[in-house]
């Protein structure tokens, strides 16, 4: 009997379901999907070998017998393509969606293999080469055909959705199959597609199904892919779980304590109680992730692992601890995932304690998320749009110049407040190009309008702190400018005490630069907060603008008209000039003109106007 090669590819089947069996794993629907296929490949070689015993012995044994043996190999030849077939279609579609085709097919295969059995099968052999044929032979061969080509197909059809290691195994084990298939039919002594099968399913064993790829070797808990396949399938589910993410600050550990962030989770890996009833992965971005069913469970994990940081010499400060309760109600761990790096940076200051991400927090992040998502779209559909308020000149009795501020048109046709989609813009970096395209409007707008010749002399335009800290401010904004040629003298940019503060040297430098260009400076909000007066010696500003907390408490405060009269006079003895903002009444305007102010800007002359009003303004008011 020519068995030897189909009790080898046995032993290989048995050895990897003994392995898979000891193993940990996530039981994940694709290992599931992996068992549908290695099933019945294992009965398929203990079927090709029963049926060539049954064969040899056809003899002694009763026919039905034989027959039955005989066809119940060739059958689960049709069951592993099959199987074979629906392993591919699970990377390319849901498992809800899987488990329907599944039993839709699992009813076809079975008529097939009903049908297989009512049809005659014969027996071959002359005492060298022993092999069955006949109708229900024929058939299974048609049947198999379909399912490899079939599977062949789809691998190359959706190659860019399925899993590119998952692709190469599938399709490399069909061509091995197809072509041990050719041979055995050339030559019927060598049977060896059941051992094709075997080796086939070695194939997707170490390239896609080993449960050791799924284990990050160092620390011994799930890895990256593990927590994203998890993710996908709860989701997917809709089940109820929590998620803690513990990251480390590899920088500010390896100067605080000498040693790897590896090694630091490690220490706190062994924090963790063994008899825990949740899963704990690594994640790319050096972070231990648990999620489990029982959020009280998390919270107790990572309270006893803060509280043992300083017996692992680790300091509180370089790690971070995120819960989030319910983290059912992202949509997929995409948003889950933009979330807990949303929660880490915003909360950067709180390392060493537990944040818990409850609705609150999580209702918040959407609404930010939201808005992102609005600018990002009102910068590329060309929403954003620059409003002008006039800023009236006591010296030169006319409205000498303007704030340009920045508004966002909803596609409703509405405005979004300022005060919510800035304070965004700047935490996210969307201030950049939100503040290059004003400067590229307003300069747009004095290039093609008449408000020059409408006795306006220039544009101040707000400076975030973000871009005071980019070392290229000044050639961005002289590349724009040059753009339109335009005189620099038209543009004044205002800073804030904060953006000097946090990038003084770059923005020092970049000033300089526009000044020598042509630009002049402003220096805004000043009597907000904190105020240094060396602020206002050291930076080469040409105008200061008193912040509108100030301005009110003019009114109200004898000890508040000291001190604007002591910055009035300051400003003038070292040649600058004086904006008062926020003035809404025909008395305040009076009192400011009488105690030398400069310039006024406020609600009294007008609000911020769109170009057209602005212009419409200007042409009423400025009489020349």
């Amino acid at each position: 009997m020519n068995i030897q090669i189909q009790l080898c590819g046995l032993c290989i089947l048995v050895l990897l379901i003994i392995f898979l069996k000891s193993h940990r794993t996530l039981r994940l629907y694709k290992e599931k999907v992996f068992f549908m296929v290695l099933y019945p490949i294992t009965l398929s070689l203990v079927g090709d070998i029963l049926s060539v015993v049954a064969i040899y012995f056809r003899s002694v044994l009763p026919p039905l017998l034989v027959d039955f043996v005989c066809k119940f190999y060739i059958i689960t030849l049709l069951w592993g393509t099959y199987a074979a077939m629906i392993y591919v279609i699970a990377d390319l579609v849901s498992e809800t969606k899987h488990r329907s085709i599944n039993r839709r097919l699992w009813v076809l295969v079975g008529l097939q293999s009903a049908v297989i059995y009512a049809l005659p099968i014969h027996i071959f052999d002359d005492g060298v080469n022993i092999y069955t044929y006949g109708a229900s032979v024929l058939m299974v061969y048609a049947c198999v055909a379909i399912y490899i080509i079939t599977t062949l197909t789809m691998t190359w059809v959706f190659r860019k959705q399925m899993n590119p290691r998952r692709r190469f195994a599938t399709a490399l084990w069909m061509v091995i199959w197809t072509v041990s298939a050719i041979i055995q039919f050339l030559d019927n002594a060598l049977l060896i597609v059941g051992f094709a099968s075997a080796l086939g399913m070695l194939i997707l064993f170490v390239v896609m199904e080993n449960p050791e790829a799924n284990l990050d070797r160092r620390l011994g808990c799930f890895n990256a892919y593990a927590l994203a396949e998890y993710l996908k399938q709860l989701y997917e589910y809709q089940r109820e779980f929590s998620v803690l993410e513990l990251s480390v600050d590899g920088t500010m550990l390896s100067e605080i304590q000498g040693f790897d962030t590896d090694g630091a989770l490690q220490d706190i890996l062994h924090v963790i109680t063994r008899n825990r009833n949740f899963l704990i992965f690594k994640n790319i971005n050096l972070s231990l992730v648990m999620i489990g069913f029982d959020s009280e469970s998390l919270k107790r994990t990572a309270d006893s692992i803060l509280a043992a940081l300083s017996d692992l010499e680790l300091s509180r400060k370089a790690v971070g601890c995120v819960l989030v309760p319910r983290a059912e109600t992202f949509s997929d761990m995409e948003e889950l995932f933009r979330f807990l790096s949303f929660v880490s940076g915003k909360y950067r200051e709180e390392k060493g304690n537990l944040i818990i991400a409850d609705e609150g927090k999580v209702k918040w992040y959407r609404e930010r998320h939201l808005m992102e998502q609005e600018i990002t779209a009102a910068l590329k559909e060309d929403r954003v749009e620059v409003f002008f308020q006039p800023i009236y000149s006591t010296q030169q009795n006319c409205f000498a110049s303007a704030e340009a501020l920045v508004r966002i048109r909803s596609k409703e046709g509405g405005y979004l407040s300022p005060a919510r989609f800035i304070s965004v813009a700047e935490e996210n970096g969307q201030i950049l190009e939100l503040g290059e395209r004003v400067f590229d409007k307003v300069c747009r707008f004095l290039k093609e309008s008449d408000a020059v010749s409408l006795s306006l002399r220039y544009v101040e335009i707000n400076l975030s702190v973000v871009q005071c800290e980019k070392i290229d401010l000044a050639d961005r904004l002289i590349s724009i400018i040059r753009r339109y040629d335009l005189s620099p003298g038209l543009i004044n940019l205002e800073i804030t005490e904060t953006a000097s503060i946090g990038a003084r040297k770059v923005l020092l430098e970049n000033m300089k630069r526009l000044i020598d260009y042509g630009f002049t400076f402003s220096l805004d909000d000043f009597g907000k907060g904190e105020s240094n007066l060396m602020y206002v010696v050291e930076m080469p500003v040409s105008i200061v603008k008193m912040d509108y907390d100030l301005s009110k408490a003019f009114f109200q405060s004898t000890k508040a008209q000291n001190v604007v009269r002591a910055v009035i006079g300051m400003a003038h003895g070292m040649g600058l000039k004086l904006v008062a903002e926020g003035i809404e009444t025909e008395q305040e305007c009076a009192d400011m003109i009488r105690e030398g102010i400069d310039y006024i800007q406020g609600f009294y002359y007008s609000r911020p106007l769109p170009e057209g009003e602005y212009l419409a303004f200007l042409r009423s008011h400025n009489h020349m």
